[in-house]
């Protein structure tokens, strides 16, 4: 299942052993990153590392932002919340620019 800032907000259900790959916009250059909060843990699996793809400019353009990437895979049944915030790392006592969320169901 793909997911991305259109579906945030939307029930989603997922069984046993199944991806979800999740997309969400994003620019590295402007200090801004996501985290991702998963509750309760242990539902979902993170299979390798998020990687972010530039979006398409024009040659010696700086600064340009893009999409970043997930993918989990479903590991155990029960409910549980996704958590995504764009916040800068360095700033403790600003609220995230950005939440989205979505809650989780996964069945055996």
């Amino acid at each position: 299942m793909d997911v991305g800032e259109g579906e945030a907000g939307k029930d989603l259900v997922l069984h046993k052993r199944d991806h979800l790959r999740v997309n969400l916009p994003a620019n590295p250059t402007t200090g801004y990153s996501w985290s991702v909060l998963c509750t309760p843990p242990g539902l979902v699996k993170l299979s390798g590392e998020s990687r972010f793809e530039q979006s398409k400019h024009s040659l010696g353009m700086v600064g340009v932002g893009g999409e970043q990437f997930w993918e989990f895979r479903a590991v155990a049944s029960g409910k549980m919340i996704f958590r995504f915030s764009y916040a800068r790392s360095w700033e403790h006592s600003v609220p995230p620019a950005r939440v989205i969320e979505w809650s989780v169901t996964i069945g055996k």
